[in-house]
């Protein structure tokens, strides 16, 4: 008992701490360079930023006039740049304009870096909205917003202003990418493919982030089914006997996932349902009586522990070990019986009792959404926490995850 609370204890430790604490650097004004480590895990709003030195100072915020860049290693870059950005918004018809041309205006902002190399990619959250840039140094391209813009037209008529095709076409295509420009998103994901592209057919030297902020936890729900074969030990004083039959059992999960890192964690609920047990053991009494233990049982679990992926995109091999408890429904019926010509009867039934165990997985995730995993569920006791009943169970599940 005490192994599985220590168990949970280092899982909650560690996705705490890990959640804290991410290892970046802010560049000052003055081009010094201080690295440290982030507290905030999203850099959307820089007014949020909070950064220490070392594990001996606090978190303090930091003071944005004083730095030009700031980012996570190889994660996240942000850089300050003054440009022109289009005031218009284009979130709802409310705001619509009755104009088809920018409204203009000179900030100073920080912006994320999504593609680095001699044509890169940038984006801002301004005014609510995403608004992207871009600049291409070969071409002596200078740092300009690609342009998307709703408006009315005659009162009535929406209309998109969509400079930003014709721009990127014009200055950014490669003849070697089968990018259709004419059906190009004003999206992340859209932009950046022009850009890769771009910098592939030239230089082949750049640098993609994941512009998603500080190393964030993320969270995928599962929901997974199989067969189980399922195992009964019975020990009196007489003898043991063991018995085993398959089962059935359904489930959901949340797993915690955590960028740049092979170490996760699992939240489980299961249910699991099971035909007959039966063992027969001697009596301690005499030869001539056997006694016979039925299980009849379903049980509603609670599984909570860490997970270990063998590779950091969290495709292939996984492993983890969680602590179970376990809700029993059901009974465990005695009977004891006489053989031969002797004949002594009597039947007890016991109440099921709620329990403790180990569960131990193995598994393998064949893409983005499909998975399969086998999992052993260590003996637990069945009834009152008698030793003499231990009810353990192998599984086989597949997985669908659903988030």
């Amino acid at each position: 008992m005490k192994f599985y609370v220590l168990l949970v204890a280092f899982f909650f430790a560690t996705v705490t701490s890990y959640s804290q604490e991410n290892k970046g650097y802010y560049v000052t004004n003055g081009d010094v360079r201080i690295n440290g480590y982030f507290k905030s895990d999203n850099f959307s709003n820089p007014n949020d930023i909070e950064f220490r030195k070392d594990d001996s100072e606090s978190f303090e915020k930091l003071e944005l006039q004083t730095i030009k860049e700031y980012g996570i290693n190889n994660h996240s870059r942000v850089i300050k740049k003054t440009v022109e950005v289009d005031r218009s918004r284009s979130s709802s018809v409310k705001f619509y304009s009755n104009f088809k041309d920018p409204d203009w205006q000179k900030e100073t902002l920080f912006l994320n870096m999504i593609v680095d190399g001699d044509a890169s990619l940038y984006s801002c959250v301004y005014n609510g909205e995403n608004k992207f840039f871009y600049e291409i140094n070969s071409k002596q391209i200078r740092l300009n917003q690609l342009v998307f813009k709703k408006y009315v037209f005659n009162n009535n008529d929406i209309k998109e202003n969509t400079t930003y095709k014709q721009d990127l076409y014009n200055n950014a295509r490669c003849d070697d990418s089968n990018i259709n420009f004419s059906s190009l998103n004003y999206a992340e994901n859209s932009l950046k493919k022009v850009f890769v592209a771009y910098n592939e057919c030239h230089t082949g030297n750049y640098a993609v982030y994941e512009n998603k902020g500080a190393s964030k936890i993320e969270f995928s729900v599962s929901g997974y089914a199989g067969a189980t074969f399922n195992m009964l030990a019975t020990k009196t004083q007489g003898g043991s006997s063991d018995d085993s039959c398959l089962g059935f059992n359904i489930g959901a999960e949340v797993a915690v996932i955590m960028p740049s890192s092979n170490l996760g964690g699992f939240f489980r609920l299961e249910y699991a349902m099971l035909s007959e047990l039966k063992t027969i053991t001697p009596s301690a009494n005499t030869h001539r009586l056997e006694e016979e233990s039925k299980l009849d049982v379903s049980y509603f679990s609670i599984v909570l522990g860490p997970r270990y992926y063998f590779n950091k995109n969290k495709k292939g091999f996984f492993i983890d070990a969680g602590f179970g408890m376990g809700f029993a429904s059901g009974d465990l019926v005695k009977t004891q019986y006489g053989t031969g010509e002797y004949f002594v009867g009597s039947l007890k039934k016991y109440d099921l009792a709620h329990n403790f165990y180990l569960s131990v997985g193995f598994g393998y995730a064949l893409s983005d959404k499909m998975g399969v995993e086998v999992r052993y569920d260590t003996p637990r006791e069945v009834v009152d926490y008698n030793s003499n009943y231990k009810f353990s169970k192998l599984g086989l599940n597949f997985k669908y995850t659903f988030l």
